[in-house]
């Protein structure tokens, strides 16, 4: 054996021990500054190895992907403690350039690798370059100064541009190709990259830059036909790609300027055309449906298309108003399922005295949008009741209900069913901000305070349009 892939073993060993007393010191000295340096600059090196030549062989392989995920682990280890913007700026620069230094991302030789970087890479984004702005830190923070700015911002949008773009657009393209290795997981990170991305700090001032990156890649397009084939590209029966899709649009409709071109290029025809929206008007869908198509279809509607819509409403105003309305109608059933999963126990007059009734967040999310769309559309209405119709849904009923789930706390919290994994993990999550605030009938669980926050904003739009 060579001294080549003998040092390189022996570096390999030395990341390991390495790996055990950075990641020992850091739950021994959480949020520690020196150690977290030191973690800041092992990732670093990492990342600067694994760009450096070397062989193609399996083992080589094997350690470019060990420092890989031990430079994730050590980012992760970096949540919630400060960094100064510098430094941020010096991760996310490392961590562009090895992504961008993967030729063919998403082949299955280099998925793995390609993947590891995106969740750094969001990490970092996620986590630290939006906690300092231009604006210095009146708060007590450390301040940004011009030039990191200026910097950071070139490489968000060259993220944008080369990672989100330009990774969209090739992931969709491969998608439809059955003998490739890309997953839905694969999507997610795009997505996500692209949200922490327009999260940051002064980028609603860069909003040309970010739709002329876009329109280079024909993202947006892109994504409507991928919406509009979801149907048939299905993962073993589950349409999870119609939700990604429109999970990307929404996050870029987030851009005022963005979501008025999204409208002015028909996106809402596109969408409403589409083989998933029609089986979706059939009113067969919801988060309790007995098969996986109708339950992500559901998804689909609450958690993508109605905060879409209503991201289209605010930037477009009346422009758009009779569309979202006309859009809405076609739902009635959806409409109308919407107030009565939220009926309180008893009240109904068709379902059967034993159906339990179960509150969801996803259930509070779709109540929360349609509350907040139908009350701008009414707003609307009131000077140009001719060209915008009347949204057919029951808010009074809806405010009745909600009123009461607020009052039975106990009975909401016995009732409260996670969907996923992550709602699993937030029900057994003791609420923290319960706990700062002091509240004594504070919510119990994290997943109890987002759904509580939820219904508590429908309330209040519903209260005000009364």
């Amino acid at each position: 054996m060579t001294k080549g892939p003998i040092a390189n073993i022996m570096a390999q060993s030395l990341y390991h021990a390495w790996e055990f007393l950075l990641l020992e010191l850091n739950s021994a000295l959480p949020g520690n500054e020196i150690v977290a340096r030191y973690m800041q600059q092992v990732a670093l090196q990492c990342l600067e190895a694994n760009r450096e030549g070397q062989g193609p062989e399996n083992i080589f392989v094997r350690i470019i992907e060990s420092r890989s995920n031990f430079a994730l682990m050590l980012i992760q280890g970096l949540i919630g403690v400060k960094i100064a913007p510098q430094d941020v700026n010096q991760l996310i620069g490392a961590l562009y350039s090895a992504i961008a230094s993967i030729e063919e991302p998403f082949e299955k030789e280099s998925a793995p690798l390609y993947r590891t970087l995106l969740k750094a890479l969001y990490i970092v984004l996620k986590s630290h370059a939006g906690q300092t702005s231009a604006a210095g830190s009146g708060s007590g923070g450390e301040s940004i100064s011009g030039d990191t700015l200026v910097s950071r911002i070139q490489m968000v949008l060259d993220i944008l541009d080369r990672v989100v773009g330009k990774g969209f657009r090739t992931l969709v393209t491969l998608i439809h190709d059955k003998n490739t290795a890309v997953s839905p997981e694969d999507l997610g990170l795009i997505t996500a990259v692209l949200q922490a991305c327009l999260a940051l700090p002064d980028m609603n001032q860069q909003q040309t830059q970010v739709l002329n990156i876009m329109a280079a890649h024909d993202a947006m397009h892109v994504a409507c036909s991928l919406f509009s084939w979801s149907d048939k590209i299905t993962d073993n029966g589950d349409p999870v790609y119609g939700e990604l899709s429109l999970l990307f649009l929404l996050e870029l409709s987030k851009l005022p300027m963005v979501a008025e071109q999204l409208a002015c290029n028909g996106v809402i025809s596109q969408l409403t055309s589409a083989n998933l929206t029609r089986f979706m008007r059939r009113g067969v869908i919801s988060p309790f449906a007995d098969n996986v198509g109708a339950q992500r279809c559901y998804s689909v509607w609450a958690k993508a298309m109605l905060p879409l819509l209503l991201n289209l409403l605010t930037a477009m105003g009346t422009t758009v108003a009779p569309e979202v309305s006309y859009v809405l109608n076609q739902f009635p059933s959806l409409l109308k399922s919407s107030v009565e999963r939220f009926e309180a126990p008893g009240t109904s007059r068709t379902a059967s005295k034993e159906a339990k009734h179960y509150v969801t967040l996803l259930t509070a999310m779709e109540i929360h949008s349609l509350a907040i769309l139908t009350r701008v559309l009414g707003a609307l209405r009131q000077n140009n009741n001719r060209d915008i119709p009347e949204v057919r849904w029951d808010g009074a009923s809806l405010l009745e209900y909600v009123e009461f789930w607020l009052s039975s706390r106990r009975l909401l919290r016995e009732r409260l069913l996670p969907l996923g994994q992550r709602e699993v993990e937030w029900k057994s999550m003791k609420s923290a901000a319960a706990a700062a605030n002091g509240a004594t009938d504070g919510w119990e669980s994290v997943l109890e305070e987002k759904v509580v926050v939820q219904l508590e904003a429908v309330r209040d739009v519903l209260v005000e349009e009364a």
